[in-house]
């Protein structure tokens, strides 16, 4: 059976590498001082004769200031996660103790210890009061909050409002406070620019000039979560510290968690990713968007380093049992930046095909000068007489799919998976904001007639719960519903009860 892959970042968690929302967040984190001075010694290095340098780039370019993202672009990011994610931060918040009893197990807390605590240095017990009568959101933002019936949202008020707590408690509380007031209003604020008028006539243009007028104001809403998030992650005294201390660590850890799936930093990327091509008239934008791009590269490398030797199992390991199940790799695609499949292949010994990074990866550069993708491994041999950005974050800057090199990667890979008898995509989330790699599946399944089967985590429901929402997301039309195959494994063992994953994606699909 000849079978073509696909892997998402969902695969590669196991290998200690981070979510993308994760990733998001401490992307944002990174120092980029170093990336400046490297690029400030390029540009002194370029020829000022060229064409390059006398056209393209700005007058006075080797002297010119070196930007980077800061807080205007942050508070950016905050107005698109809420304007985007707002349905999926209320429903957190909304859940807030599930929220932190999730955290309290990643940072290796027994819920009883934090009960305890709170009722030694309290004079109440915990959950003996609550806010939800005591704090009532106006019914014009929302009829239904949870958040103040929670037992640990109320606990950590009561903390403030007994004097016992800290500095930090007081932001964590205030930036919960702020997101979900962001996410009501942004919701009414959509209501009221798309409602304005139950009944107005067609034909009458002054209908339409006054729609759209509401907005909210972003810069309070969430900023300080944001903030929070941004700066250098606090170290709490888990053992002894007081009540106030543990609340804060738990606070700090929902508050990531939250924002691993909200934070949406594709805005900002659409918004400077076309300033790549007019250094001479936008050179801050330009110059913003080169930093990023090399600190984004940076970050991927490092984090394979840091871990060190990797674990001895996972989705690419496991790869190595094809050829004893009688599977032919005919294919792999990813969108993810690493090069793990190939050096996990490598250290084996079995063989892949050429591993296909549709969203760009550490060995791209992208010249937007010449609108073209060079690959090498190593960064000092990448050309220096022009400005080559790491090539990642494609689905968030269309023009370089444009390139024939990018071209060629998509439709070589289209035409592999024709060749396949099946499709098998792992820990690959089918998002929106990654429609270019969505169609393509698409297409495979509706005009191909491709079955393919989606290895997904039972945590996040049911196989037919997910295999709905999957065909709502990637837009399948219902008659090739039954091509498409969902299996949810549990997150450690990659299987379900004692079958593993690879086995029951290449098996008969009558029998699945």
């Amino acid at each position: 059976m000849k079978v073509g892959f696909f892997f998402g970042a969902g695969a590669e968690i196991s290998y200690g590498l981070p979510s993308g929302g994760k990733f998001a967040i401490d992307l944002f984190r990174q120092d980029v001082s170093e990336h400046k001075k490297k690029l400030r010694e390029q540009l002194r290095q370029i020829d000022p004769r060229t064409n390059y340098a006398t056209s393209w780039l700005p007058e006075n370019y080797a002297t010119q200031r070196i930007h980077a993202f800061g807080k205007n672009e942050f508070t950016a990011l905050i107005e698109s996660s809420i304007e985007y994610r707002k349905n999926e931060i209320i429903r957190r918040l909304n859940a807030f103790d599930e929220e932190v009893e999730y955290a309290l197990t990643q940072l290796g807390i027994e819920k009883n210890t934090v009960i305890e605590k709170f009722n030694e240095q309290m004079d109440t017990d915990f959950g003996e009061h609550l806010y939800s009568t005591a704090i009532r959101m106006n019914p014009i933002l929302a009829n239904e909050v949870r958040l103040f019936g929670s037992e640990f949202y109320s606990a950590i008020l009561s903390v403030i409002s007994r004097g016992q707590n800290s500095a930090d408690l007081q932001r964590y509380a205030g930036a919960f406070l702020q997101l979900l007031v962001g996410a009501h209003g942004q919701h009414l604020v959509q209501r009221l620019n798309q409602e304005l008028f139950e009944a107005a006539p067609d034909d009458i243009p002054i209908f339409d000039d006054v729609t759209g007028m509401f907005r909210l104001e972003f810069s309070r809403a969430g900023l300080t979560a944001l903030e929070l998030l941004l700066e250098k992650r606090r170290d709490y005294d888990l053992e002894d510290g007081n009540v106030s201390e543990i609340l804060c660590a738990v606070s700090q850890q929902v508050l990531e968690n939250i924002f691993t799936t909200v934070l949406d930093y594709q805005s900002l990327i659409d918004s400077h990713f076309r300033y790549l091509f007019s250094p001479r008239t936008e050179w801050a934008k330009f110059s913003k968007m080169v930093i990023f791009l090399r600190a984004t590269r940076d970050y991927i490398v490092k984090q394979l380093d840091e871990i060190g030797d990797l674990p001895e199992s996972g989705y690419y390991h496991d790869l190595e049992s094809c050829e004893r199940l009688g599977v032919e790799i005919s294919a792999i695609g990813t969108s993810n930046y690493n090069n793990l499949v190939e050096n996990i292949s490598l250290d084996l010994d079995f063989e892949i095909p050429t591993v296909q990074h549709l969203n760009g990866g550490v060995t791209d550069y992208y010249n937007p000068y010449k609108n073209s993708v060079v690959s090498e491994s190593d960064p000092d041999q990448v050309p220096v007489d022009q400005i080559h950005v790491p090539f990642v974050l494609t689905q968030s800057g269309l023009k370089p799919l444009t390139s024939v090199d990018m071209s060629r990667r998509y439709v070589g890979l289209y035409d592999e998976y024709i060749a396949c008898d099946r499709l098998v995509v792992v820990g690959y989330g089918f998002n929106i904001d990654d429609s270019h790699i969505n169609g393509l599946f698409r297409k495979l399944i509706e005009e191909a007639g491709k079955p393919m089967v989606w290895v997904c985590l039972d945590k996040d429901g049911s196989a037919e719960h997910q295999k709905r929402a999957l065909v709502k997301r990637l837009r399948i039309a219902p008659e090739y519903r039954e091509l498409i195959k969902v299996i949810p494994v549990e997150p450690t063992t990659r299987s379900i009860g004692d079958v593993g994953w690879l086995k029951m994606a290449t098996q008969d699909l009558d029998e699945m």
